[in-house]
């Protein structure tokens, strides 16, 4: 069987989880070529530029060896991510972002500095995301060039990738981790069907990701 869900615009398909049956093994393995298969498309891209070389080898480790540390995964997804967050706060004069992406913002620097992550604030985001399926940053002004929205728009996406997976694995509530899928879900059809940019982020937002539910599979299994 095929892995439906991220082939499916989920802005434009809001119905689209609504009455998902249960398919076993077969579901869980489609789930798994799914993400590989992102992975090495994006493997192949990554290898063809010079300044993505060390993140390309870390996922060739990962493609051939299929041994990729948790923590190593969450270092350099949050190293490569604090750059960007970084490079945002110091453009933040040119645009006013909403509220949404204020908290994610907020939550953000919760996570890389190992604070408290308060659940209201980040049940709030995935109540939204369900919802919408998508987190929208407007930005109020309208000359913002193009190009730059969109690094904004999957940026924010692949910051609240890494919120929501850490407040997984504090929590382990399922909860999260669907929501988890569902963002993945939506970033891979982008990856797929736009000119997606930030292909070395989504790439460890699904290692991690991939991590995570082979942690969950070895726990029911007792392996």
């Amino acid at each position: 069987m095929n892995y439906k869900y991220s082939t499916i615009n989920p802005v434009t398909n809001r119905t689209l989880y609504m009455y998902s049956g249960y398919y076993g093994t077969e579901f869980i393995k489609a789930y798994k070529k799914n993400r590989t298969q992102v992975i090495q498309d994006s493997h192949k891209i990554l290898e063809k530029l010079k300044d993505k070389k060390e993140f390309a080898d870390l996922i060739s480790k990962f493609l051939v060896q299929n041994q990729c540390d948790k923590e190593e995964i969450i270092d350099v997804f949050t190293n490569i991510l604090k750059i960007k967050f970084n490079i945002f706060q110091k453009q933040s004069s040119k645009s006013t972002l909403n509220n949404i992406i204020n908290d994610i913002d907020f939550l953000f620097i919760k996570v890389i500095n190992d604070e408290i992550i308060e659940k209201p604030r980040i049940d709030n985001l995935v109540k939204r995301f369900e919802i919408k399926k998508s987190f929208s940053v407007d930005t109020e002004e309208s000359f913002i060039a193009k190009s730059y929205y969109n690094d904004i728009n999957e940026t924010y996406h692949l910051f609240y990738s890494l919120i929501i997976s850490k407040y997984f694995i504090l929590s382990k509530s399922f909860k999260y981790l669907s929501n988890l899928l569902k963002l993945n879900d939506f970033l891979i059809y982008k990856f797929y069907n736009k000119n997606f940019l930030n292909i070395d982020l989504l790439v460890f937002s699904l290692l991690l990701e991939l991590k995570l539910f082979k942690e969950i599979e070895e726990d029911m299994l007792g392996n």
